[in-house]
């Protein structure tokens, strides 16, 4: 029965390999692919503060000048690419479900290993939820209490954990495992 298990998890493993070396069977569109993590304005603002992050030695933006300098002077085709005008990117800095400009927390340190820190919030939200967007691709709405602990860098993880849907992407799993076991909030800076 062990062989048995272990022949079945190099055959799984080989497969996985197969498919990361080679890519899936099916064509993915990598148009649509992009474009569905990067459907609104809360998803493209926290993929291009990662993307500062990347660029700056993983130190988020001091402010929004340095933010929107940077969007600015990012490549148009890319920005046309994730659904930004690139003559518009004030209007990326606005909430379609409220209407009003995001709060954004600056100066946010990153990690090439993966962040999870919110960092983009609705100012007013929505039937009195308010969107976060964190750096790890997902944003959730959260009640008031939540949301002024999020603003102050104050990351519930054992609540994180709880509410992170069950299907994503690898970075997200990767944070995921990172919280498991955690049961004391801790400070993000």
């Amino acid at each position: 029965m062990a062989k048995t298990h272990f022949l079945s998890l190099g055959v799984m493993g080989s497969c996985l390999l197969l498919g990361v070396l080679f890519g899936c069977a099916q064509d993915v569109n990598q148009d649509e692919a992009i474009a569905k993590v990067n459907a609104t304005n809360i998803q493209r603002l926290a993929n291009l503060y990662f993307t500062y992050q990347m660029n700056n030695e993983w130190q988020g933006p001091a402010d929004e000048g340095a933010f929107k300098a940077f969007i600015r002077g990012y490549n148009p085709g890319k920005l046309a690419r994730i659904g930004i005008d690139p003559s518009a990117v004030d209007e990326l800095f606005v909430s379609e479900r409220d209407g009003q400009p995001f709060q954004i927390r600056y100066s946010v340190a990153g990690s090439v290993r993966g962040s999870s820190e919110p960092v983009i919030f609705e100012s007013v939200g929505v039937g009195g939820k308010r969107l976060v967007g964190f750096l790890n691709m997902v944003q959730r709405e959260v009640d008031e209490a939540e949301y002024n602990d999020l603003w102050a860098g104050l990351l519930q993880l054992y609540n994180l954990e709880e509410k992170l849907p069950e299907t994503l992407n690898e970075s997200i799993l990767f944070s995921k495992a990172r919280l498991k076991g955690r049961s004391t909030p801790v400070r993000v800076n």
